[in-house]
């Protein structure tokens, strides 16, 4: 808590901040079930924002991932992958340094180093 403050603080200001919270709270969920909980239409291209962030997280080693399959309109869908806390690191949430290939704590200062996506042969 910040001086002067009395209670923790319950509003947040940005997109990545509430979907930590979310995640937090809930300890698993998909980025549709994200999204549908957080978003108000005030931010642009949020599903696209939010992957790159989990995914980030996820090969930090903060969150890890499950495919799971999900009920939609799409007949063609592969699912979704259900984010689970790995480590829950505290309350502010991770910060993905796109530029240094690390993802930031800013509750301990450190930074995880995201490990390289390994692609097979046969992906290609």
């Amino acid at each position: 808590m910040r001086k002067g403050q009395t209670a923790p603080r319950t509003v947040t200001r940005g997109l990545r901040e509430k979907a930590w919270w979310c995640l937090r709270k809930n300890k698993a969920m998909t980025l549709p079930e994200l999204l549908q909980s957080i978003h108000d239409g005030s931010h642009r291209n949020p599903e696209t924002n939010l992957r790159g962030w989990l995914n980030s997280l996820h090969f930090a080693g903060i969150l890890e991932r499950d495919r799971v399959k999900v009920t939609t309109d799409h007949p063609c869908s592969n699912g979704a992958y259900r984010y689970s806390l790995a480590k829950d690191v505290g309350p502010l949430p991770p910060v993905w340094r796109k530029s240094e290939g690390t993802v930031l704590d800013p509750n301990s200062g450190y930074s995880h180093l995201i490990r390289p996506v390994r692609v097979k042969s046969g992906d290609l």
